[in-house]
C-alpha cells in the first residue's frame, strides 16, 4: 500500500516555491497527498498536486458540498472543484453534514484526511492548523512544519520544535517530551 501526507497550514499562506517542491518530492516518493479544502496552504497544495498531473495521487477532505453549499469566506471552492473534475479524490462534507457547526466539520474534515498518513506537513500553520498538528501528535504521526518554527507546541502537546532536513528540505518536527 502507498504511502499517504497529510499536507496542512494557514489560509493566510501565499505562494510560495517550497510548496511546489515539497509537494513534488513527496509525489516523487510515490506517496499520496491529502489535503482539506481551505485557501491558503490547501489550495496551494491543491494546485501544485494539479500542475504536476498528479490529481490521480491527491485526495481532499471537504467541509462543503460540491455545489459548494457549507463553504465559507476560506473556503477554496473554485480550487476543490477544479479538482474534482481533473479526476482528484474528493470526500464532500468529510466533517458531517451541514447540520454539523463550521468549526466543527472543519476540524473533523481534517482529522478525516490524518487518517491513515504516515506524517503531517504543515506550511506556515495558524491556530487551526497548530489544533490539527495536535491530533497527529495523539495519533503518533510524525509532525513537520516549513516556514518559521511555530511559537507553541502543537495543542494539547508537551514537547519541543527541532529543526531538521526532510526530503532535503529545512524544517521543524516537533518532539514529544
Amino acid at each position: 500500500m502507498t504511502k499517504q501526507v497529510y499536507f496542512g497550514g494557514g489560509r493566510h499562506c501565499i505562494s510560495s516555491p517550497i510548496i511546489a517542491q515539497v509537494v513534488s518530492a513527496v509525489l516523487a516518493r510515490g506517496a499520496r497527498l491529502s489535503v482539506g479544502c481551505a485557501i491558503g496552504a490547501d489550495a496551494l497544495v491543491i494546485q501544485s498536486a494539479l500542475s504536476q498531473s498528479a490529481a490521480s495521487s491527491l485526495s481532499i477532505h471537504s467541509a462543503f458540498s460540491p455545489s459548494g453549499a457549507g463553504s465559507f469566506s476560506g473556503s477554496a471552492v473554485a480550487a476543490v472543484q477544479h479538482a474534482a473534475s481533473s479526476a482528484a479524490s474528493v470526500s464532500w462534507l468529510a466533517g458531517g453534514s451541514l447540520t454539523v457547526s463550521l468549526t466543527a466539520r472543519l476540524m473533523r474534515r481534517s482529522i478525516a484526511g490524518l487518517s491513515g498518513s504516515s506524517a503531517a506537513l504543515f506550511f506556515s500553520p495558524g491556530a487551526g492548523s497548530l489544533k490539527v498538528a495536535g491530533e497527529a501528535v495523539r495519533r503518533n504521526i510524525p509532525v513537520y512544519v516549513f516556514g518559521s518554527c511555530p511559537s507553541s507546541a502543537p495543542r494539547g502537546s508537551v514537547g519541543q520544535w527541532v529543526h531538521v532536513r526532510l526530503l532535503g528540505f529545512l524544517c521543524w518536527r516537533f518532539q514529544s517530551s
